[in-house]
Order: C-alpha cells, then structure tokens, then sequence
C-alpha cells in the first residue's frame, strides 16, 4: 500500500504529544506508549514492526476520561520505534470521549 503524501502532510487534525498509557488488545495484552495523539490515529511506540493495512484493538487511557478501545489499522512503520495507525470503525461515544479528552488537554497546552 503506498501513500503519496508524507505522514506530516496526511495529519488533519492538531495532535496531542503524549505519552499516553496504551495496551495492545489480542491473545497477550501488550502494553505501549502512545505518542501524537489526535482524533483520527496516534504513534505507538514498540519494538515490533508491524506491516502498514494491519488492522488491530488498541485500549489507551486517556486523560479525564478514562479507558476507551479503538480499533486501528497501521499506517506506516519506523522500524525500532514503532507505528503509526489511524482510527477505524471509531463508535459515536469513543469518539465523544476521545474529542473531551483532547480538547480538555489543548486547553491546558494554550
């Protein structure tokens, strides 16, 4: 899959640096740091290299809001450092707590 633009140039939205506390979802919970957090994907930091169109469920903890689980699918990879995904499939209260979160800690960055 190959994408044109940079990843700086696919960003749409203002992201949040982090790190934010997260856990890969699957037959071992895995836990990451996530980095550069908006409303439509993040970076997770890992050691792994996971190819780009892998799809994936992600539980990050997010500032006043609590837990919430995303289903991602990966973007791009920088190998030794991890990847970055965007949101999929996001549900209307995920997304709702998701945008509280971020907004609330804009606020606090302005």
């Amino acid at each position: 899959m190959a994408f044109s633009a940079s990843p700086e140039e696919n960003r749409k939205a203002h992201r949040v640096t982090g790190p934010f506390d997260g856990c890969r979802v699957g037959l071992i919970e895995t836990p990451v740091l996530i980095y550069d957090l908006s409303e439509g994907g993040c970076f997770v930091n890992s050691l792994y290299d996971t190819p780009a169109g892998q799809r994936m469920s992600l539980r990050l903890t997010l500032p006043y809001e609590g837990r919430v689980t995303v289903q991602a699918e990966t973007v791009y990879g920088r190998p030794g450092f991890g990847f970055a995904v965007r949101f999929v499939d996001v549900s209307d209260e995920t997304r709702a707590c998701l945008q509280s979160s971020l907004d609330k800690l804009r606020q606090n960055v302005a």
